[in-house]
């Protein structure tokens, strides 16, 4: 009896300090809450405001949507964003594309991995129930 309250016990323990040490380190955070604290200022899934709409970049011409004033050196990039360019790009856009207006301002470079990945896999999810379409940033 007093054996399987020691492993019961232990058990209890450990899977604690397991959540303990998840909440801690952040791990509960979500791609929604980055994407609402990074991008949303100028960004929105559904459609373009300040910045280009997210939804559907993945497979996208860089600077190729019809209806966005696109920097030149976006309008002249060559590239198909994939997920690992979208990172790249998270990293530092002024150092893909110089002259880029995604440079100061809303942003800040988005230097964790981490955190990047739940960034591209929110877009991915094409969720748009954070849209603040017909709202613009100037």
């Amino acid at each position: 009896m007093v054996r399987r309250t020691t492993v019961a016990g232990i058990a209890s323990l450990a899977l604690t300090g397991s959540l303990t040490a998840l909440a801690a380190s952040g791990s509960e955070e979500t791609g929604e809450e980055q994407f609402r604290d990074r991008c949303l200022a100028c960004h929105a899934i559904g459609c373009s405001r300040t910045g280009p709409k997210l939804g559907g970049v993945i497979g996208r011409k860089a600077g190729s949507l019809p209806d966005f004033p696109y920097s030149e050196g976006l309008k002249n990039a060559k590239w198909t964003w994939t997920e690992a360019l979208v990172g790249r790009w998270l990293q530092d856009p002024g150092k893909m594309v110089p002259g880029t207006r995604m440079v100061g301002g809303a942003f800040s470079k988005v230097t964790s991995a981490r955190e990047r990945k739940l960034i591209i896999r929110y877009i991915r999810s094409g969720d748009t129930s954070l849209d603040l379409c017909g709202v613009r940033r100037n």
